[in-house]
């Protein structure tokens, strides 16, 4: 079978779409099919060097991360995409990508998937004020969902979102694999975090990974972290990643008083010191409201890290409180309540850990499987 996946977001960018389009793609491969991932051109020196072939369109950048696709004038990207002929296409974003993929399909009569991994309402509200202009776009959207054939998503928290948008049609869930696979001695990877950060056994290290924005309630994690400090506990917190809001959160610790129990890594692209990092931690912090599916509470998993998330967010979907990982109402008091309790027993955090490794990571074989299984569907006409 000969798959187009269409998305706004792709390596060399950074964040979970874009490992969602690369898993996705591999594993499509993998069982023997053709994969195209049609994306925009990022600035600066990436390689594709994958197993499937990527075309990418002229772009405008518009931030570090984020770029403007212009396929409709992209002759090559045109050109290469008749070629490879696809039968299926596949979007895994609703930006201008999206629009020029509903409208090759439809013009070959080709079946149309599309995976949603964003809160979009709260993604649109974050920068744009108008509230007209909000409902505007979300309305724009739901014209969207209406012309494919089949709407996925991630968690099925996002079903109620999706709704609330006014679309009415069957939405199935299909979650995400995981790009890690699974470590067979997760202790010998620690050394390389240790040494790079000044790290210890002994130390009681707490950690997430993302874009280091305000919209992934991190103020809520300082915010706690403030009282565990005030009620003497020590740990050291990795931020692993960067964002918009890095200044915003330096100051923010400094103000808080947890400068010095705080490392701000930045941006982490080597593999292997990333794996190191979720290694040496104890616990993943992840109150994330605006995430569905994030493959980070997967990747921490994977290294026998639990998670610590929000009850009633997507985040929190995979875990089963207690046993694979820990679920808190949404109160910055209970949140560090809970992380000293953790901090106090560590044993009930490593044995959670290892739950988490057996139960939470799904391999991507898994979901490229049902995915190839709703394309046969599609082909059929079902």
């Amino acid at each position: 079978m000969r798959v187009a996946i269409f998305t706004d977001s792709f390596l060399p960018g950074v964040g979970g779409t874009e490992k969602a389009c690369l898993g996705l793609a591999d594993a499509l491969v993998r069982q023997g099919h053709e994969v195209v991932v049609c994306c925009p051109k990022y600035k600066g020196k990436y390689d594709d060097n994958y197993s499937f072939r990527v075309l990418r369109t002229k772009s405008i950048k518009l931030t570090d991360n984020d770029y403007l696709a212009l396929p409709y004038i992209s002759g090559n990207f045109k050109k290469e995409l008749k070629k490879f002929n696809p039968e299926i296409v596949h979007c895994q974003s609703v930006s201008p990508m999206t629009a020029y993929a509903i409208k090759y399909a439809k013009k070959h009569n080709l079946p149309i998937l599309m995976t949603v991994h964003t809160k979009f309402k709260m993604a649109f509200e974050r920068s744009i004020k108008s509230k007209v202009i909000v409902n505007y776009l979300i309305k724009n959207l739901v014209k969207k969902l209406n012309r494919a054939n089949g709407i996925y998503t991630v968690c099925y928290d996002m079903i109620n979102e999706l709704q609330s948008y006014g679309y009415k049609g069957k939405i199935t869930v299909i979650r995400n694999g995981a790009v890690f696979e699974r470590i067979p001695d997760v202790d010998a990877l620690k050394p390389l975090a240790q040494e790079k950060y000044g790290l210890t056994e002994q130390d009681n290290i707490l950690s997430f990974v993302g874009h280091i924005v305000k919209f992934k309630n991190l103020e809520f994690i300082c915010n706690a972290l403030k009282i565990v400090k005030d009620k003497g506990y020590k740990f050291k917190m990795l931020f692993i990643g960067h964002g918009f809001d890095d200044e915003y959160f330096t100051k923010l610790a400094e103000k808080l008083g947890i400068s010095d129990n705080v490392i701000f890594t930045g941006q982490i692209t080597d593999k292997q010191l990333l794996s190191s990092l979720y290694s040496v931690s104890n616990l993943f912090l992840f109150p994330s409201f605006f995430d569905n599916d994030p493959l980070t509470i997967v990747e921490a998993a994977l290294h026998k890290v639990p998670a610590l998330t929000l009850k009633g967010s997507g985040s929190s979907e995979r875990i089963t409180d207690g046993v694979s990982g820990y679920i808190i109402e949404n109160n910055v008091e209970e949140y560090a309540n809970k992380i000293i309790h953790l901090i106090q027993n560590k044993d009930q955090a490593k044995i959670a850990g290892e739950q988490a490794e057996l139960l939470i990571p799904k391999l991507w074989e898994q979901t490229a499987c049902e995915y190839l299984n709703e394309y046969q569907l599609l082909l059929k006409g079902n």
